[in-house]
């Protein structure tokens, strides 16, 4: 039976694993600054003074528990959160209505939302259908998407199909890894919409043709009542990430025009993606296209909106009519066809199972949270097999370095657990395995304040019983609802 466990969280600073780099920092300039000001203030009070306060401020602010983190980790986000209040740039009303469209009939691109990178949009033909190519320029990468589906239902496969679908994936990730493409990063987005369980049966009294015979009518309703309907509309979606590169963009600079070339080369990029499918046992649904993405967009905003409804969709109606990010604990976003708005909440996944846990453990969060609409994203970069080995040979020295107990002192059990692991991924990548980063974030939406309160909870709950730990993105809502949409965003490229 096949069990997973993941690494503890480490910080990575510039020496050792316990302190980031900003912190690291911090606390080596209080410490410059307060021997500068002990040998320039005069008065041995006041040298006391600032020998004393200054280090223990700066132990206090970076250590000691403050609101869930620490003070030093509330200051930065404080500190943006107060000066996009300020600029008014976290109320977001749409100008799609006013942008009209160019001669050529291309809909006009309007601004983005609070949070959402600069976007440019291409179009890429493929031999799987139409396929909408982002360029973010500030993050320096283009993305495309797809949807898909398992070739079978995973949850009813046995344990020896389930290790096999395990493996399978496995050498999904090392095809794309080490095939020599652009494709550096990939995000799968699971997006769950509560359905009404009657309405198969009203849609299908509606639709009952009276001169029918009623043995037809008498049969249909048995088959009915035999067939479960499922209550949950559960979409499957992957996006890529190709880095903007100076090579990429001479071998785009051969076509016609560069929005010709990114599009081909995106496109190219997929279609092998699309071809690998089948070795992890995921089929193609759809290439998604400018109004299939866009809609996908909305209706993460307007959970109203039907993913499949791509009337009238297109880069500027992929944004609801109003976004409101100035509230602490969320978004509140309205559509046109609406008076009402929604209200989202993201959390990021601060801790992944450090036990043992089986294949399903995310099936609290996947599957048994009722009536939740919900969006989970899991984000990946790709690390090609040497490069994997070196951090994992990084990793075993500093656990190994930190976890020693001195004289007279307990290992940690955690400790040695740790070593365990960090021993068995160098193992790993040595016999081939590609090696991932990976982060997670999970984004609620509710019709009401107080719903979304309930919903937090009841996330909450599901992410203790699946033995993860999560963290409300609090006054940077706005920037963290952005990493589940098809954007690939939430991980620092170390690139």
């Amino acid at each position: 039976m096949r069990t997973f466990t993941f690494p503890r969280p480490r910080p990575r600073g510039l020496v050792g694993r316990k302190l980031e780099t900003y912190e690291q920092s911090f606390l080596g300039l209080t410490g410059a600054l307060t021997v500068g000001l002990t040998a320039l203030l005069p008065g041995t009070v006041l040298k006391l003074a600032v020998l004393i306060g200054l280090p223990a401020a700066a132990i206090w602010a970076t250590f000691v528990p403050y609101r869930g983190r620490t003070y030093l980790r509330w200051w930065e986000i404080k500190r943006t959160y107060r000066k996009s209040m300020a600029k008014r740039a976290l109320l977001y009303k749409s100008r799609a209505p006013q942008a009209g469209t160019t001669l050529g009939g291309v809909p006009k691109q309007v601004p983005v939302p609070a949070g959402v990178p600069r976007l440019e949009w291409f179009s890429a033909k493929t031999p799987y259908g139409e396929l909408a190519v982002l360029l973010q320029p500030q993050r320096r990468l283009l993305t495309a998407s797809i949807e898909i589906e398992g070739e079978r239902d995973f949850g009813g496969l046995d344990e020896s199909d389930r290790e096999s679908a395990l493996i399978a994936y496995e050498h999904f990730l090392n095809s794309v890894t080490e095939s020599g493409g652009r494709v550096r990063r990939i995000a799968i987005t699971t997006r769950i919409n509560p359905s009404d369980p009657n309405a198969h049966a009203q849609d299908a009294r509606a639709r009952r043709e009276p001169s029918a015979p009623g043995w037809l009518h008498e049969s249909y309703d048995d088959l009915q009542r035999m067939v479960a309907v499922s209550a949950e509309d559960r979409r499957l979606f992957l996006t890529i990430s190709v880095p903007y590169t100076a090579e990429l963009a001479a071998a785009a600079r051969e076509h016609d025009s560069l929005a010709e070339g990114f599009g081909h080369l995106v496109g190219e990029e997929m279609a092998g993606v699309i071809r690998h499918l089948p070795s992890a046992q995921f089929r193609l649904v759809r290439t998604l296209d400018e109004a299939g993405l866009a809609s996908l967009i909305h209706n993460q905003y307007d959970p109203n909106h039907l993913i499949s409804d791509t009337v009238g969709m297109n880069r500027s109606t992929a944004w609801p009519a109003e976004i409101d990010a100035r509230a602490v604990g969320h978004i509140a976003s309205r559509s046109w066809s609406s008076e009402q708005p929604w209200y989202s909440a993201t959390a990021w996944v601060k801790q992944l199972p450090t036990q043992r846990v089986r294949l399903n453990f995310l099936a609290p969060l996947l599957l048994w949270m009722d009536q939740v609409t919900r969006t989970v994203t899991v984000v990946m970069d790709l690390v090609p097999t040497d490069r994997a080995i070196d951090r994992a040979m990084s990793d075993l020295t500093n656990e190994r370095g930190q976890g020693q107990a001195g004289a007279g002192k307990i290992n940690d059990p955690r400790n040695t657990q740790a070593m365990t692991h960090a021993e068995q991924t160098m193992h790993d990548a040595t016999n081939g395995a590609a090696g991932i980063t990976l982060t997670s974030y999970i984004t609620v939406t509710a019709p009401s304040e107080k719903d979304l309160a309930k919903v937090r909870r009841e996330t909450v709950s599901a992410a203790s019983k699946s033995q993860i730990k999560v963290e409300w993105c609090e006054r940077e809502q706005h920037r963290a609802f952005i990493n589940t949409l098809p954007l690939a965003a939430g991980l620092i490229s170390e690139s």
